[in-house]
């Protein structure tokens, strides 16, 4: 079968389906058509080919004269689901179809689920008169079609609040995701990490996404037994009210102990990958059974010896010209750019990993590459030193 997997950055879920030796060709759209997506499959790069911006509607131009027999998506596409319905041009779509994306993205019925569920979540606004009534609330105003941490900020008395935004209250807590695979009916629980926000370390600020760290999170808080069988009743109600298929998210924050859920991605996150490397399960081939009803055992609590593997975004503080994009990749590193690929201040370089027995140790690791990243990016050679 020819699958065409699009989305703004496709690399992580391409990677996974030519690693699962299933045997389907891949042919992938996206923004950027990194230089290690390029060695996986045919693409085509917004970016780099149409030399434009990045769209949804440039995805579905890029991808008029491939032929495919199903597609699949990543982010941002769970925000457009008539983008999907065009992208898909009447072919199968192998994951959430365009009525639950729908349904599930819009945040008035996905947390009056929650409400009706007795599951703990913040609370929601439509109008700035909520910050009238709770004055010594903390309100974050947050895009329907959010992203990434993308628009979200904290939202004060007097601010703007547009059509096409919400607020939600803003809870102190370390925040979280979730992976999960759903079957329309129950839901797997596959991994749980911390997820690494604004940290300037990477280039980031504010709300912006930069990375995960999977592993036993807080469990000096909240039991780590606990914690799992409480997620997975979480999404799995979710996945049964939304008819959730394949593989998805949820991204939450952790507070005394419990878990409030703040969104679900409806699609392959960034964190999957961490999953795939550090538990051996396959993402696109436990992706593509869950469509077909097929839900994989497996014991999360049993992983937990595992230790701490985490992967951090890195964003680039100033203009840069990119080299050497073979040694970087030789060395772990990903979503990388093509040789002399100009970066520009506040755009994403590549994407490092790091190890470790403890948050901490994995934690230090992702900066000591950070670093040696940031370090060669202003010098015309890559460091000689071994590892990223």
């Amino acid at each position: 079968m020819d699958i065409l997997i699009a989305g703004v950055s496709v690399r992580g879920f391409v990677e996974s389906a030519v690693r699962s030796g299933l045997g389907h060709r891949i042919v992938a759209v996206d923004h950027f058509g990194d230089f290690d997506l390029r060695r996986l499959c045919d693409h085509r790069s917004i970016k780099r080919d149409l030399g434009l911006p990045y769209d949804v509607r440039h995805l579905i131009t890029a991808s008029r004269d491939l032929t495919f027999d199903a597609v699949a998506y990543t982010a941002n596409l769970e925000n457009h689901p008539s983008a999907v319905e065009a992208l898909r041009r009447g072919k199968p779509v192998l994951g959430n179809s365009v009525s639950s994306l729908s349904s599930v993205r819009d945040p008035a019925r996905f947390f009056d689920f929650l409400a009706r569920s007795g599951i703990p979540a913040p609370r929601i606004a439509f109008s700035s008169k909520a910050l009238e009534l709770e004055p010594a609330a903390k309100w974050l105003r947050k895009p329907v079609r959010s992203g990434g941490g993308h628009g979200i900020g904290f939202h004060a008395p007097g601010d703007r609040l547009g059509r096409e935004a919400y607020l939600q209250e803003h809870l102190d807590g370390l925040p979280c995701g979730a992976v999960f695979v759903a079957d329309g009916r129950d839901a797997r629980l596959l991994g749980i990490s911390e997820q690494l926000i604004g940290h300037k370390e990477f280039g980031a600020g504010g709300f912006r996404y930069c990375g995960s760290i999977l592993g036993p999170v807080e469990t000096g808080q909240v039991a780590w037994g606990h914690l799992i069988d409480r997620v997975e009743q979480i999404v799995g109600a979710i996945a049964r009210e939304f008819h959730l298929v394949g593989v998805n998210g949820m991204d939450f924050v952790l507070r005394n102990g419990l878990a409030y859920p703040l969104e679900i991605n409806p699609r392959y996150t960034a964190s999957m990958e961490l999953v795939e490397r550090a538990y051996n399960i396959n993402i696109f081939d436990t992706h593509l059974a869950a469509c077909q009803g097929r839900l994989p055992p497996l014991d999360l609590v049993s992983q937990s010896g595992a230790g701490f593997l985490g992967k951090a975004v890195l964003f680039a503080p100033d203009g840069l010209v990119f080299h050497d994009p073979q040694w970087w990749f030789d060395r772990g590193a990903r979503d990388l750019p093509c040789e002399g690929e100009r970066i520009g201040a506040g755009r994403p370089i590549c994407t490092i990993f790091s190890r470790g027995w403890s948050r901490g140790e994995c934690y230090d690791g992702l900066i000591e590459a950070a670093v040696a990243m940031y370090r060669a990016a202003w010098e015309k050679d890559p460091p000689r030193e071994d590892g990223v």
